[in-house]
């Protein structure tokens, strides 16, 4: 329910609307870790070929003699099980509100956007607690920890070589890196990460997501994520309580791909097709109320399809 403000008038000169908290889907790299892929089902099971039970990543090297047996390799085959969770909302337009202000901004319109940011923030929570998920993911301490008072002396970039060489370990190729925003915005200031990217060669050149991912580049990193998003958690009608969506706990370092599963990557965003899009918005009338009813709702799952695909870095962010 759309509730007015006695206090609020309307004026004839301003056909706009102020907003707080304005989203900016920058704010958001769930679809970048986890991209999405839809199901024709709720429910669904996946095929899975792994490492140990699939003899995967072999190499052919016995010799055969003319006449003899040709050496066989055997593989099993595992299942992997997926159920998606729907998350609805709605709220309702009454049509004297509307009335109020249909000749400053589309009522409509309005919150049909929040709704849909409201949907894209839920799936960025659930996209930060499958990736930061010591579950899913092993966890391996910075060799200094990411404080204000080491700067000089922690070595975020040795961090990422270290995590880029036990994901390649695993037979994997990690291709993007994903820090929390404050974290970034120490470890960008570091010495250690500034003479990487400046160094003698590079005189003038600026710390960023595109510089790292370049100078990362024959590493096999293709992208550097900041998750710089904020949620509101307070209940209704009560103080805000804004926080952060990813935690200045870990940084990630994985392979994230898009498209069909046999091409890899940590996982994808799995969601029902047939319902409609990742993120469905659909309106109807309620007319009992007079009212304009404005529906919000995913289907889907952040779904792990191979945890060996990723590690996480312990930042002791402090």
């Amino acid at each position: 329910m759309v509730y007015q403000n006695a206090t609020a008038a309307p004026r004839e000169e301003l056909t706009d609307i102020i907003m707080e908290g304005v989203t900016d889907f920058d704010e958001f790299q769930g679809l970048a870790l986890l991209p999405a892929k839809p199901m024709q089902l709720p429910t669904g099971h996946v095929p899975k070929i792994k490492i140990a039970t699939g003899d995967l990543m072999r190499a052919t090297t016995r010799n055969r003699t003319p006449g003899s047996n040709f050496t066989r390799w055997q593989s099993s085959i595992d299942a992997y099980s997926m159920t998606l969770v729907q998350t609805p909302e709605e709220v309702q337009l009454p049509d004297e509100q509307t009335l109020i202000y249909d000749d400053y901004v589309s009522f409509e319109e309005v919150y049909a956007g929040e709704a849909s940011n409201r949907l894209r923030r839920g799936h960025e929570l659930d996209v930060e607690a499958a990736i930061f998920n010591t579950g899913n993911f092993d966890a391996v301490a910075a060799a200094v920890a990411y404080t204000t008072a080491n700067k000089a002396t922690m070595t975020p970039v040795e961090d990422i070589l270290v995590a880029l060489r036990r994901v390649k370990g695993r037979g994997e190729r990690p291709n993007t890196i994903h820090y929390p925003g404050p974290v970034w915005d120490r470890v960008r200031t570091s010495a250690e990460m500034k003479d990487f990217i400046v160094g003698a060669v590079n005189a003038g050149a600026k710390v960023t997501p595109e510089t790292l991912a370049a100078a990362l580049g024959s590493n096999g990193i293709k992208q550097v994520l900041v998750g710089d998003g904020y949620v509101n958690q307070s209940e209704p009608n009560t103080a805000n309580s804004i926080n952060q969506i990813w935690p200045n706990t870990y940084v990630f370092v994985g392979n994230c791909q898009s498209g069909d599963l046999r091409s890899g990557g940590v996982g994808r965003t799995m969601y029902w097709e047939k319902e409609g899009p990742l993120f469905n918005i659909s309106s109807y009338r309620d007319e009992p109320k007079k009212s304009n009813v404005i529906r919000a709702q995913k289907t889907t799952l952040a779904a792990i399809t191979n945890d060996r695909a990723g590690t996480l870095i312990t930042t002791n962010y402090a």
